[in-house]
């Protein structure tokens, strides 16, 4: 396979449809871009939410599991699964916040 070059030209030619096509959807205008935007960040905002919810039960969940059955690695897992949960969650509060 050849290697493949974009000059400035295609580059243009590339990106004029694109922008045509965000533009033209929904009527146009900046309104539109902007309740896209919106509408991405407030399903970004819900999917680290789902999966910071999920992560926290099934995690919790397991680590009980490994507790009733008395394995001697459940404090250490137990102590890893605390602190993924807090950067999960720091990543979730740090989105909420910028974004």
């Amino acid at each position: 396979m050849k290697n493949l070059k974009f000059n400035k030209r295609s580059l243009i030619a590339l990106l004029l449809p694109i922008s045509s096509l965000l533009y033209s959807q929904g009527g146009g205008g900046a309104g539109t871009i902007d309740a896209k935007i919106n509408g991405w960040t407030n399903t970004l905002k819900t999917s680290l939410n789902a999966g910071v919810a999920a992560f926290a039960v099934v995690g919790a969940f397991l680590i009980f599991v490994q507790y009733m059955q008395g394995n001697e690695q459940a404090q250490k897992n137990f102590v890893r699964f605390v602190i993924g949960l807090a950067i999960f969650g720091l990543v979730d509060v740090i989105t909420h916040v910028f974004i």
